[in-house]
Parts: C-alpha cells; sequence; structure tokens
C-alpha cells in the first residue's frame, strides 16, 4: 500500500519517535549481551525479560495502518462490529 506523503510522512515519524527509547534500549541490551544467538541462550533471565519487554513495545506503521482501519470500520453508523486482531 502506497499513501500520499501527507499521510506517510506523519506515520512516519511518530512511528520513529514513539519506538525511539525502545529500539534504544534493544541497542543497549546487545552492546551488553551481544546480537547472535548464542549470547542470547548465554543471558541470564532477567536480561531476556528485559528484552522482550522493551520488543514488545515496538510499534509498527502496520499495526497503526490497522489499527485505524479498524477504528474507522466500527465508527461507522449501522456498521457490524469487525473483530480482528491487530497483530495479524
Amino acid at each position: 500500500m502506497t499513501l500520499p506523503n501527507a499521510l506517510a510522512v506523519p506515520l512516519l515519524r511518530g512511528v520513529y519517535w514513539i519506538n525511539l527509547p525502545h529500539a534504544q534500549a534493544l541497542e543497549a541490551w546487545g552492546d551488553r549481551w551481544g546480537t547472535d544467538a548464542a549470547s542470547r541462550r548465554a543471558a541470564p533471565d532477567e536480561a531476556l525479560a528485559e528484552r522482550a519487554r522493551a520488543a514488545a513495545q515496538i510499534v509498527t506503521t502496520g499495526l497503526e495502518l490497522r489499527a485505524a482501519l479498524h477504528r474507522t470500520i466500527n465508527q461507522r453508523p449501522n456498521a457490524p462490529t469487525v473483530s480482528a486482531k491487530l497483530g495479524t
């Protein structure tokens, strides 16, 4: 899907700034524990939980677009409620 710049630019900027602290946390985690599979296996459970929490906070443009679409569909008068998982 291609969005016009008037929609795409604010979306991309918003996602960037929302993700920045979480991406920085993941980068710091990688600097401390490593980024390859062997390093992850060697990291303690608390560190893995910390990484999982930071990764869970990452928002994608796709998630935002799907959420907006579902909100739009469900707010139309006389429209049936659409039930869908945002992560699929």
